[in-house]
This record gives structure tokens, sequence and C-alpha cells, in this order.
């Protein structure tokens, strides 16, 4: 049942199947999917196949391409598949491009160690570059996880939470420029925030955090776009310094 209502999510299942590696990300999939307390996982991964579905042939075969050595390749620090989510969290800004009004939207292949942005499109002539960022949880976080320590989550963003913000947007904005410094780009730099709180109690007051910290640092040359997806707690958000996206029920 799932493979027909999930066709492209069955793909990642298949691929990551291949070299028979002892423990991909989607070990045990149907088994996970059918478990009553996998409501939230199932979906997750059915708003996951909608932005898949919106992808044309060419960029679904990139996002399959990038995604692949990953399914079988957890962080070696702990963080679990960070850099699998991270490429599949490409396909928002895709969307984000598309819903924009963008034409020729395509994901920008790259050679090893090659810095590029991620996506390009045109908007009535106008050369559109983007780069994605996720920032993931803290090294802290992470630890408590690995652990299954207990800890305190806290409404406000610890000071280190800006500095890694900020060196994230500074390095998109480099690989953009160095990409195409004209007058003749758009510019934009698409975040996708994950925080330490996993439900996202407080996501609300982290935004709003983001947003003073960005009107009182502002970074010229670039738009800033970040994307609010679901969590257990979810609320749409707004932004006055960066456009907020959020994910659609």
């Amino acid at each position: 049942m799932y493979r027909r209502i999930m066709p492209r999510v069955y793909e990642l299942v298949d691929l990551s199947f291949r070299n028979a590696h002892p423990n991909p990300y989607f070990s045990d999939w149907d088994e996970k999917l059918a478990t009553p307390e996998s409501q939230g996982r199932k979906k997750t991964w059915l708003a996951r196949e909608r932005s898949f579905q919106r992808l044309d042939r060419d960029a679904w075969q990139v996002i399959k391409d990038e995604a692949s050595p990953y399914l079988t390749k957890p962080d070696a620090n702990g963080r679990g598949y960070q850099q699998l989510i991270s490429i599949l969290n490409q396909t928002w800004a895709y969307e984000y491009l598309v819903d924009l009004g963008c034409s020729q939207v395509t994901f920008i292949r790259t050679e090893k160690d090659q810095k590029t942005p991620d996506l390009s499109g045109d908007l009535n002539g106008l050369r559109v570059l983007c780069e994605v960022k996720t920032l993931g949880i803290s090294d802290d976080e992470t630890n408590r996880r690995s652990n299954k320590s207990g800890g305190r989550t806290s409404n406000t963003l610890p000071n280190g939470y800006f500095k890694k913000l900020d060196s994230a947007i500074e390095q998109a904005k480099t690989q953009l420029e160095s990409y195409d410094g004209t007058t003749n780009s758009r510019r934009i730099v698409f975040i996708v925030p994950d925080f330490d709180d996993f439900l996202g109690e407080y996501k609300v007051d982290y935004f709003k955090e983001i947003d003073q910290h960005l009107t009182s640092h502002p970074i010229g040359g670039i738009e800033l776009a970040f994307y609010n997806h679901k969590t257990a707690f979810h609320h749409p958000i707004s932004m006055s310094s960066a456009t907020a996206i959020n994910e659609p029920d």
C-alpha cells in the first residue's frame, strides 16, 4: 500500500538496499510505517512525497544521485543521516523557485570539490540562483540523543547559534557570488533550521530571535528564505528580514 502512495520515496527505499548494507536509512520501512506510533513518520514522508512529485524527471534524478551514497552512510560524528536529509531538503527550495514563477528550474550538478549553488532558474529573463543550507542540531543535543540522556530545552537560542547562522549565510553568499558575481542575477539563500527543540515547542520564539538578529545584522546582495517545516508543535511564522515559507498542510 505504501509503495503505491509514496512511489518516489520507495525509489529511495529500493536504492538503499542495492548494496546490501546492514543498516540502511529505510531499514524495515514497511513495518515502521505500519506501527500505530508511526503516524508522525508517515505524515512526514507523505509530505516529502508531495514535494518529490513536483520535481521534473531530471531534477528527481539529480536528487536520487546525490542522495544515493548517503542512504547507507550515517554520519561518523553521531548525527545520523543528516547529510541525506540535507540533500532531500533541497526539494523544498526547488518548490520555492517554482512558486516564485521561475521556469527552467534545475539542480546544478557539481564536480568534486567544486563550490557551486544548488539551484538555478529563470524569472522573466533574470537568472535566479539558490543555495540551500540546513542548520543541524548542536553538538550537545547530538550527544544527548546519542546517549539517550535527558536535557532541558530553552525558549531562547544560545549565542553560538547566531554565529553558526551567520557563518552559513556568508558561506552561501560567497558560493553564489563566485558562481555569478554580475548584477544580472538574483541570489537566494534558502535556510532549513533544525532546532535542538525536537518537538518544536519554542520554534515561534526562535524564529522571532532570528528575525531580530538579521534585522540588526543585515547582509546585502542576497535574499534570505527560511523554511518552517512541520513538527509536533507547529505554527505558521512570519519574518520581516527574510521570506518565511510555512510547510503546507
